[in-house]
């Protein structure tokens, strides 16, 4: 068995096969699939009482699963606005359904890095997963603000063949906290 990165007849197939739901062929690049994203965006929130907005209890990660030690985020629908720093959670649209054998990376796509935006690279999608990947987005500017809308294509998917993992080492089995997934997720 072949492995690496998958290239264009490979990716169709992928799509041929259910493993990207949705994904469009006009979409696929050599090595690559574009991905859109979806019409969720979870946006930080400004502390409501005080002028900077600086929320002074810090979020930690190790509880991270507890009410209030993650970020406070407001959903917002169909677009956003990031201001000069501003961060947001975002997801793609296509589900996946990774097979035993075939892994995933999101790359921000060259055109969306050259207008400021930040891909915070914590996207990956191990073999087994099954869901809408999260994306972890910044504005970089310092004098602009970035639109973002549903189905704009700011990232790709770079997809790995390894040799088959047994069942019980995937991600669903190993630890699935994220599969499964619908719209943009918060740490977990």
């Amino acid at each position: 068995m072949d492995t690496g990165i998958l290239g264009h007849a490979e990716i169709a197939g992928l799509l041929d096969a259910g493993v990207v739901e949705g994904g469009e062929y006009i979409n696929i690049n050599p090595a690559s699939l574009n991905v859109t994203l979806s019409d969720t965006f979870l946006a930080e929130t400004r502390h409501p009482h005080n002028g900077t907005g600086f929320h002074y209890t810090p979020c930690d990660f190790s509880l991270r699963a507890n009410a209030g030690m993650t970020p406070a985020f407001t959903t917002v629908h169909d677009q956003i606005i990031l201001e000069p720093g501003a961060f947001c959670l975002a997801s793609i649209k296509e589900k996946l359904n990774l097979p035993t054998d075939i892994c995933c990376d999101v790359m921000l796509r060259s055109s969306a890095a050259r207008m400021g935006i930040q891909h915070l690279l914590a996207g990956w999608g191990d073999p087994g997963y099954s869901g809408h990947l999260t994306l972890e987005l910044r504005n970089v500017l310092r004098y602009h603000a970035v639109r973002l809308r549903a189905g704009d294509c700011i990232v790709q998917l770079r997809f790995h063949r390894i040799k088959p993992l047994a069942e019980a080492h995937t991600y669903a089995a190993k630890s699935g906290k994220y599969s499964g997934d619908v719209g943009p997720q918060g740490a977990r």
